[in-house]
């Protein structure tokens, strides 16, 4: 099977591509601005690099949230559209579980990501990537703290840095049921702000 990996969920973007347990082609850095325009010269060349034609690929995995409006749309969009030009599978994966490949020496996993004025994204899974809390937003003085190592991005007290395993979150989901590349969407977890304002405004 060869495959797209996409993530812009975050300032951090990974793209892969994979061919059965191989990755062929890894890009993994920060980038705080302008992904939109970055993406495809990206992909583009890792299909360059790894001398196989796009039209080769039998499916995309994308991060389609939470986390950053912006860069969630951004990689929701081009899998989105690649997936249906190329009429190929698409799986959408949480951005919390990627983030919960991460090796820790705890029981569980719970992968944190800031969304201001001291709320999260987090959920909480065990070491194989198995759910114990679904992703959700909440307050971080809420976490239960118990046995749990935080997983971040961000600066959260106490949080380790992200080791990503992009082969481990593919064999994770890759039996999973795709969905129509029409019906891909992000998962914000929450309201926009404009939307949040927008609301509150016709409650007023």
């Amino acid at each position: 099977m060869k495959s797209l990996f996409i993530d812009t969920s975050s300032f951090f973007m990974s793209i892969a591509i994979v061919e059965d347990d191989n990755i062929l082609f890894l890009y993994q850095k920060e980038i705080k601005n302008d992904m939109a325009s970055k993406i495809m010269p990206i992909i583009r060349d890792g299909f360059e690099q790894v001398k196989f034609d796009i039209h080769e690929l039998d499916k995309i995995f994308v991060i389609n949230g939470p986390g950053s409006f912006t860069g969630v749309r951004v990689g929701v969009t081009v899998a989105k559209t690649l997936a249906w030009s190329l009429k190929i599978d698409v799986i959408p994966i949480s951005s919390l579980a990627f983030l919960a490949t991460t090796p820790v020496n705890t029981k569980y996993v719970q992968p944190v990501i800031d969304a201001r004025r001291g709320y999260v994204y987090t959920g909480t899974y065990e070491s194989n990537l198995n759910i114990i809390n679904n992703d959700t937003y909440m307050l971080l003085s809420d976490i239960d703290m118990d046995d749990i190592t935080i997983v971040s991005h961000d600066s959260i007290e106490g949080a380790i840095k992200p080791r990503l395993d992009i082969l481990k979150i593919i064999n994770k989901y890759k039996n999973n049921e795709p969905i129509n590349a029409h019906l891909l969407k992000p998962n914000y977890l929450k309201k926009t702000e404009a939307e949040e304002k927008l609301e509150s405004k016709g409650n007023d």
